[in-house]
């Protein structure tokens, strides 16, 4: 059966009070949320942090380190592929140097060449990439664009300093880990299995009491086996349990007043966050039709969805994907809380952005889409770089609906903040093609209603246990 999409010149709904803009060969439209606004199948490393213990005055002393992913950093030497063109698309890739090293497949950016939407997965056997399958041809490509091997996606690591030899394991109930030991870092390190573990908590500590006292010792978790974990796929990334600071400092370059206090979170659950915003092909095969100002590219991210229909997508492709038993007894997809946004957006960084402060937004344009670089629409997920945890467009090209109602930060020290049990207003994340620079920080926020529908508002999915 075909479905046919019709596009519409019909205008999206905005608030009223807003100041109106033009997009360039379009009728005049009511401001967008982006303008200003007044003040207000190998074993994995795991989530776990490298930890060096010794004796020291009679007493076990184990220090975080680093990711454990970074040992395989070391080693790894980054491959580089090119670009083949027809007709305005990328056909295909040639690997030109496999690199080596690679305990994943690494993350493929296409850049330039004119054109967008082209997007490419690597495959990596004995350490090497292979091959590089093109996801997306994309359109426009006038001349032979960029291939870019990033680092594979990592995993983001609490890092602490315990006074005990212990390993804190991050995961999912029936998860089974291997824990191993070396005596020394590098390219050299020789890694021993010494135990075996299976999660029965979602956060579950080990202590080494099986090596000697005085034994001077580094401790890596391996996944072995992912127990009653889903594996969506390469369109979403695992994000373990963490802490983080939610908001913005004081001193914040273009910081607005909701940006604070500053609050210390916590998540005591990982989950799985999608590698890109969900696009317009997605939510066709799913709703059965395309809402989007802006189609021609199903590549794009899907607009003009409101809160509500965010959140009827979720529950139906979850509803699909329980019917053709792919998604374990307890998982669904969702919308993420405005906590495990801001966290994914960060990758790790206290900075404004997950790369750096950028105070003069210099760098921005490598990250996102926004009214700069944009040219008035919207464009194909996965254009620009990841940030570190191999997430794209979590700054730029459309705001993101987030579950929580708008409220006020509590400040101190939350575990796993929900937001407000009412409210009027939910909560909007990432900035988009329209709006300026600052609101693609990762501390920026908004809110509208949950009925709002913009041609530059779409949404991302949670795939997580019922909470």
């Amino acid at each position: 059966m075909r479905t046919t999409v019709t596009a519409t010149n019909q205008v999206p709904v905005h608030p009223s009070g807003d100041g109106r803009a033009t997009l360039p060969g379009r009728a005049t439209l009511p401001r967008s949320l982006g303008d200003p606004r007044p003040t207000p199948a190998r074993p994995e490393p795991r989530l776990t942090s490298l930890r060096a213990a010794g004796a020291v005055a009679n007493r076990w002393l184990a220090v975080a380190l680093v990711a454990g992913i970074t040992l395989a950093a070391q080693a790894q030497r980054t491959a580089t592929a090119t670009a083949i063109i027809g007709g305005g698309q990328v056909l295909a890739y040639t690997v030109t140097d496999g690199g080596s090293g690679y305990t994943e497949p690494p993350v493929v950016t296409v850049l330039g060449g004119d054109g967008s939407g082209a997007t490419a997965e690597a495959i990596v056997d004995a350490g090497v990439v292979t091959a590089i399958n093109p996801v997306a041809q994309g359109s426009g490509y006038t001349s032979v664009p960029q291939v870019t091997i990033s680092a594979p996606a990592v995993e983001p690591v609490v890092l602490t300093l315990q006074l005990i030899p212990r390993v804190t394991l991050h995961g999912t109930p029936g998860d089974t880990n291997q824990i191993e030991t070396a005596t020394s870092l590098g390219d050299g390190a020789i890694w021993i299995p010494l135990a075996t573990v299976v999660l029965t908590n979602a956060v579950q500590d080990w202590d080494d009491l099986i090596s000697p006292p005085g034994t001077r010792a580094f401790y890596r978790s391996v996944l072995l086996g992912s127990g009653s974990r889903p594996t969506p796929g390469p369109r979403f990334v695992w994000l373990p349990a963490g802490q983080f600071t939610m908001g913005s400092p004081t001193n914040e370059v273009d910081r607005f007043s909701d940006e604070g206090p500053q609050t210390r979170v916590t998540l005591t659950r990982g989950f799985f966050l999608g590698r890109y915003p969900v696009t317009q092909g997605e939510y066709l095969s799913v709703i059965g039709s395309n809402p989007s100002y802006f189609p021609g590219d199903t590549n794009r991210p899907v607009e003009q969805v409101n809160w509500t229909e965010a959140n009827n997508y979720c529950a139906q492709l979850t509803a699909r994907e329980r019917t053709a038993g792919r998604l374990p007894a307890g998982w669904a997809y969702r919308l993420p809380t405005e906590a495990e946004y801001e966290y994914a957006s960060r990758a790790g960084s206290t900075n404004r952005f997950s790369y750096g402060d950028d105070p003069g937004y210099t760098q921005l344009g490598n990250y996102a889409w926004y009214n700069a670089n944009s040219g008035g629409t919207t464009h194909a997920v996965g254009g620009k770089l990841p940030n570190r945890w191999g997430l794209y467009d979590t700054s730029g090209n459309v705001w993101q609906w987030c579950s929580d109602w708008y409220g006020t930060y509590l400040g101190g020290n939350v575990t796993d903040p929900q937001g407000l049990a009412s409210g009027s207003a939910r909560v909007l994340r990432g900035g988009s093609w329209y709006g300026p620079a600052y609101n693609c920080r990762s501390a920026q926020r908004r809110s509208n209603a949950p009925s709002s529908r913009y041609y530059s508002l779409g949404f991302r999915l949670v795939l997580a246990p019922g909470q």
